[in-house]
């Protein structure tokens, strides 16, 4: 009776997780969100009310059901409580400070990046990136950092999920690569410690990033400075390597990463 009554509780709770997805991926009346999370609808509307209640979802008329305040209020908590995210953002200010450009952090989530933290530029340019958006790994600058350390087998796999991608863009990035140049601009970028990035993940954008490692040497995140095209001229972009590199070399050593033991 025991091991069904755990196997009810964990069954409920997976569906309330599964509810919450279903919202963030646009499903926002309970019929869809249903057959998402494989309910019927005296349960659907159980769950939803759950967390409707609790301030997880709220309904907005004309638009149905949307995340709630609770899960900003859980997604500032665990940004603060992250200690990438507060080692960096000094220093990650310094360098918006240094650049007049738009500052981007990620973090790998699987086949993905999700941006944790973003400092605007000062040149009023609006971009996409947002903290909390996930892009695929193989089309952002940040990303392509997160790689260098990667078989190349699974460079082919991301590169092929990012094409996948692009190809259902109703504008597909004008910058984006065929593998075999993919491939080379890696290998080179790998070799450099930096990569760079023009009009493969957004129309109009460049970027130069750098990877972030931890005190076990293994790379955990990437930071970028990004600009549109009108002030990324080649020999601006090269000009912003050293200090990308010394940003990404100062917040590595705040997570305990020593090039030299």
């Amino acid at each position: 009776m025991e091991n069904d009554a755990n196997k009810a509780g964990t069954q409920s709770l997976s569906r309330v997780f599964s509810v919450l997805e279903a919202v963030r991926s646009r499903r926002s009346d309970l019929a869809a969100i249903g057959e998402f999370v494989g309910t019927g609808r005296s349960t659907t509307h159980r769950l939803v009310s759950f967390l409707l209640q609790h301030g997880y979802l709220r309904h907005i008329d004309g638009r149905g059901y949307v995340l709630g305040p609770a899960l900003i209020s859980l997604g500032s908590s665990a940004l603060e409580q992250m200690p990438l995210t507060n080692c960096a953002r000094p220093h990650l200010e310094q360098l918006a400070r240094d650049t007049g450009d738009s500052i981007h952090l990620s973090i790998r989530e699987g086949d993905q990046v999700v941006y944790v933290d973003k400092i605007a530029g000062t040149k009023g340019l609006e971009m996409r990136s947002r903290v909390g958006l996930q892009k695929p790994i193989a089309t952002t600058g940040t990303g392509k950092v997160q790689m260098f350390d990667l078989p190349e087998s699974e460079w082919r796999r991301l590169y092929d999920l990012a094409a996948l991608d692009a190809r259902g863009n109703a504008i597909a990035p004008p910058g984006f690569l065929e593998w075999d140049q993919f491939r080379a601009r890696i290998m080179m970028f790998r070799e450099r410690g930096y990569a760079v990035e023009r009009e493969e993940n957004e129309l109009g954008i460049c970027c130069v990033a750098a990877p972030i490692r931890d005190a076990r040497g293994a790379i955990v995140a990437g930071i970028s400075v990004a600009s549109s095209v009108h002030y990324m001229s080649d020999e601006r972009l090269e000009s912003l390597t050293a200090p990308v590199m010394r940003c990404a070399r100062a917040i590595s050593e705040g997570l305990g990463y020593r090039l030299h033991p």
